[in-house]
């Protein structure tokens, strides 16, 4: 199975969008979002936390983010693009 990395720009079930991101790690140019960065929630009317990502895939101690990952307002990850990770 294989699930999309989640970078900045990518929509959630809320409405919103991933906002912040680490550059050390690019997908076609994007930051990869991690574990702690933010997200608009216009459903909750917040901006949310990435609570959960990939425990096997970290960028300087954070996991990456991954489709249907959880944000704190409890609104999932959605992707942009088609790069995939073997989970």
């Amino acid at each position: 199975m294989t699930t999309p990395y989640i970078t900045i720009g990518c929509p959630t079930t809320g409405g919103g969008t991933v906002i912040t991101g680490n550059s050390s790690f690019l997908i076609h140019g994007i930051a990869v979002a991690c574990v702690g960065d933010k997200a608009t929630c216009p459903l909750h009317k917040t901006v949310a936390f990435i609570v959960s990502g990939d425990p096997n895939v970290q960028v300087i101690g954070k996991s990456i983010a991954r489709v249907n990952d959880t944000l704190s307002c409890g609104c999932k990850l959605l992707a942009m693009q088609t790069l995939v990770v073997r989970g």
